[in-house]
């Protein structure tokens, strides 16, 4: 029997087996789903006689990679058109690429794969790029005759396809079937929604919604919207490793009189270095954040949560704490339509204490906000300026923004996304509202990034 590429090596020297290229007729439904750009790059795996790929090319504009072990596939009147945008590598799709692309086309390829190789080579098709077309015959082959072999190597009904791809992690963005192909367009990446659905929230329901009924009965004030303060500034101090890069200006700042707000461990953190914060704001109802605030300071206003842990409420100085209440958040909303005749101002925000401070802070009437540390991502191993063991150990996702990558916890992604929403909430009602977000970190280059793409193109 021939190994796979020596039967292909040979197919490929008949007429009958070039007449047809798949993926000639995948290319516009390709096209109008991924919309690429001529700064785009495309990889084509399993690319054939290279049709569909200058196709792609000849159409987009874009970069395009065609991969294929069987060195004599290509058209001769395609090779003619090769270039440094439009390449052809020959390369074996079981084995690891190096190749990375911004979008995928593999269509007529799959079935040919022996199904013991399935798993690895859609595994290294989803390292090779974040979206990926798939065309997928559920049909044995007619030409595997022209050379006494059996061509379509795994064929399975669309069901069967489907499964595969969901059991190996992959996020299917669209689908469609016929009688005879299976299509999918998918992503082996993750997006924040993806790790939303399968984070586990860090407390059960009833000790959330206990805390918020305990904080109640403190009979605490509460924060409330107040007039615009449009030429103070405010400093912000997120955790990130980025935090001690600025170590010095913030110190020089507070020195000055500058309000500087702390969350969780930034509390201390300044405090360490002789500064008193402005206000402290806390979300996490977790107990263990109670060692956050043990140093209270006379002129601190501390801004907690009302899911935060009672004890460490009860803790703080009485006239110094205010509390509010996290909206949107369905616990929070039935534990307040319990208290007859309440009416506070909910706060919105993602899931994490930085941005729902953006959003309290645009409430309390500042509209110049400069923030630091708020990274969102890993520096080497690092995921904060100082320590905090409760978030070592955690599992490391790659996270693609524009033209970097970023090292990044999954709570991370999330505060990211949040973040781009939370933004367009507050500049939506507060179009004065003006925000720096200092550091090399995920959220300064997704601002960074947006501002780049929103620029006008010179000619």
């Amino acid at each position: 029997m021939q190994t796979e590429q020596s039967k292909y090596a040979a197919v490929w020297n008949h007429e009958a087996y070039r007449a047809v290229a798949p993926g000639e007729y995948h290319v516009e439904r390709f096209l109008e789903l991924a919309k690429p750009t001529s700064a785009s790059t495309i990889i084509d795996f399993g690319s054939g006689t290279g049709r569909g790929a200058l196709k792609l090319h000849l159409l987009s504009g874009a970069t395009v990679t065609m991969l294929d072990f069987a060195d004599n596939a290509l058209d001769h009147s395609v090779r003619e058109h090769l270039s440094e945008s439009f390449r052809f590598v020959q390369h074996d799709l079981t084995t690891t690429l190096t190749e990375r692309a911004d979008y995928g086309f593999c269509t007529d390829v799959l079935e040919h794969i022996p199904p013991e190789d399935i798993d690895r080579v859609l595994t290294n098709i989803a390292l090779g790029a974040r979206h990926i077309y798939f065309a997928i015959s559920t049909q044995p082959d007619h030409l595997g005759a022209l050379i006494g072999e059996t061509l379509h190597l795994t064929v399975r009904d669309p069901v069967w396809w489907h499964e595969k791809f969901t059991d190996l992690g992959f996020r299917i963005d669209n689908s469609w079937c016929s009688d005879d192909v299976v299509i999918f367009y998918a992503s082996g990446y993750m997006n924040a929604d993806d790790i939303l659905e399968v984070a586990k929230l860090n407390m059960e329901d009833e000790e959330v919604k206990n805390n918020i009924r305990a904080n109640l009965a403190l009979g605490l004030k509460e924060v409330e919207p107040h007039q615009t303060q449009t030429d103070q500034v405010v400093y912000l101090l997120a955790g990130g490793p980025s935090l001690a890069d600025f170590e010095d200006q913030i110190i020089e700042s507070g020195k000055s009189g500058l309000p500087i707000v702390t969350v969780n461990g930034t509390y201390g953190w300044l405090l360490d270095r002789g500064i008193k914060p402005a206000a402290q704001i806390m979300v996490d109802g977790r107990a263990f954040n109670k060692r956050f605030v043990d140093r209270h300071v006379d002129s601190c206003k501390y801004l907690v949560s009302s899911q935060c842990d009672n004890e460490l409420v009860k803790s703080l100085p009485r006239n110094q704490t205010l509390l509010w209440h996290s909206a949107n958040t369905p616990i929070v909303s039935e534990v307040l339509e319990e208290t007859p005749g309440y009416s506070g101002y909910p706060v919105a925000g993602g899931t994490t204490v930085i941005t729902r401070a953006l959003v309290l802070l645009a409430m309390l009437g500042f509209r110049n906000i400069e923030v630091f540390g708020f990274d969102s991502c890993l520096r080497g191993e690092a995921h904060h300026a100082y320590a905090q063991q409760e978030n070592d150990g955690q599992r490391v996702l790659e996270t693609v923004v524009g033209d970097r990558t970023f090292r990044c916890h999954g709570w991370m992604v999330i505060q990211a996304e949040d973040f781009m929403k939370t933004i367009r909430h507050i500049l939506g009602l507060i179009p004065d509202f003006n925000l720096v977000v200092h550091g090399d970190g995920m959220i300064a280059h997704i601002l960074d990034y947006a501002a780049r793409k929103a620029a006008p193109q010179e000619a």
